[in-house]
């Protein structure tokens, strides 16, 4: 089958040999606690509290932020580079460690849609992958069965016939969009938050009875920076090149330190876009029976790991941990540190919506423990690099506080302790009494969830 247009998403490495990191100091003591649900006694038979009430079928809006890390002001992130999205978490229930389904873009995202993992997903074999028409998208399930169903973006990828709008009815992409708009300088995200503002308002003046499910992906926090002078007078702004190591006990060298303090600018532009559309959508009648989730496809690299910057390739968690933040009408904010997945968000956005999910999902939806029904237990997360033409096969077990790295091309994977070493400087590897177990259950997770079999267009030297 033919695809009119392929985007070329560059995944990112940087060629210099710069300094090993740890991540955020402060935020290792969060790590240690394995959940933020306060634990009490369980209540006896007489005092177990009824289950609660169905949630009645909601209107969703996903707001997904390219490039967005997980370290924000939000858990602790000294720079206050995202007030809106802070006080957003302050109404959410916010899960503190969630992971993409990937490392870029395309995957994470298609992935996210089908609620499947990426190597799952029917498609070509491409790093910009064109998904297949039998892909079994969510939002072609909410139109079924009469959700409208709204995309608003701001990358050519989006633009091109990839697959990823399937079952949308309205899809908006920027207009005069540029092949590489991070990368040539253009600004979208105020545009996106006009043009979502704009198709909300027309949906609801047409059809005001009408459910829908809307997406907006917001692109400027993505490299490369743009500095917005507008903001500069912003009190501790990022535009300084200051020096000072952010967050505290983190080493970058001068680039990365540069870099992060660019693109902490970029946050704060954005996070005022999405103030502006959280403003808007709670002036509206409909917002009470709004859902509003937000997260990003993949985070972003400052050199943490020597040559590393920027997302794609490789699986450390500065480039697959993601901020998740769920709000939901009637239901408490709370933030929960039990690791979850975005594969997960399928199957809640479906029990959000009141729309049935296809069988076979892999995911379990957050509904009942958003609404506080027992306290998250561990799953084991997946994190999932399929073959293409620019990358070779690559996964990232998590079981516990170990995470295991394992690429086709190596002959010998990776394994960190999360807990004791969250910035993953440590390879455990060596240790065979630790390694054995975690790959046993990895190749258990891997004989229970074929891959779909992409064509291998092309073998590039990785």
């Amino acid at each position: 089958m033919s695809r009119r247009l392929r985007a070329c998403f560059p995944l990112a490495c940087c060629v210099a040999l710069l300094g090993c990191d740890r991540e955020d100091t402060r935020e290792s003591s969060d790590v240690k606690a394995a959940s933020s649900i306060t634990r009490s006694a369980a209540p006896g038979p007489s005092s177990r509290p009824k289950p609660p009430a169905p949630l009645p079928p909601l209107n969703v809006i996903l707001i997904s932020v390219d490039a967005l890390r997980a370290d924000g002001p939000w858990i602790g992130y000294p720079r206050d580079v995202a007030p809106n999205l802070t006080r957003l978490s302050k109404q959410s229930v916010l899960y503190s460690h969630a992971y993409a389904l990937s490392s870029y873009t395309s995957m994470s995202l298609g992935g996210l849609m089908a609620g499947r993992y990426p190597s799952e997903v029917p498609r070509d074999g491409r790093a910009t992958s064109s998904f297949l028409p039998e892909a079994d998208f969510l939002a072609e399930r909410f139109k079924a069965a009469g959700v409208f169903t709204l995309g608003v973006h701001g990358h050519v990828y989006f633009l091109g016939d990839t697959g990823i709008s399937q079952g949308f009815e309205d899809w908006k992409v920027f207009p005069r969009i540029v092949l590489n708009p991070a990368r040539e300088g253009a600004v979208v995200d105020p545009k996106l938050t006009d043009m979502l503002i704009e198709e909300l308002g027309a949906h609801a003046k047409a059809k005001p009875d009408q459910r829908f499910f809307a997406w907006v992906h917001f692109m400027d926090p993505h490299f490369s920076y743009v500095r917005h002078p507008e903001q500069a007078a912003f009190k501790g702004s990022p535009y300084t090149e200051d020096t000072t190591p952010v967050p505290p006990g983190t080493k970058l060298s001068s680039v990365g330190q540069s870099l992060r303090n660019q693109y902490d600018g970029e946050v704060l532009h954005t996070d005022a876009q999405v103030g502006r559309l959280l403003e808007y959508i709670d002036k509206q009648a409909w917002s009470a029976r709004t859902a509003v989730v937000l997260t990003a496809d993949h985070g972003e690299a400052f050199g943490e790991h020597k040559s590393y910057f920027e997302h794609g390739f490789l699986l450390y968690d500065v480039t697959t941990r993601v901020p998740l933040m769920v709000r939901v009408p009637g239901v408490p904010a709370r933030r929960i540190d039990t690791r979850r997945s975005h594969i997960d968000l399928a199957p809640t956005l479906y029990e959000l919506s009141g729309v049935k999910a296809p069988p076979g999902l892999q995911g379990t939806s957050l509904v009942p423990e958003l609404r506080g029904a027992a306290a998250p237990e561990q799953r084991d997360i997946v994190i999932d690099m399929p073959y293409t033409d620019q990358s070779p096969r690559r996964r990232a077990f998590i079981h516990g506080d170990l995470k295991l790295i394992v690429t086709e091309t190596d002959k010998q994977p990776l394994l960190f302790d999360l807990k004791r070493d969250p910035g993953e400087q440590r390879d455990l590897s060596g240790d065979e009494k630790l390694l054995r177990p975690m790959l046993e259950r990895f190749e258990r997770f891997e004989r229970s969830t074929p891959d779909y079999a992409a064509p291998r267009i092309s073998r590039r030297q990785y």
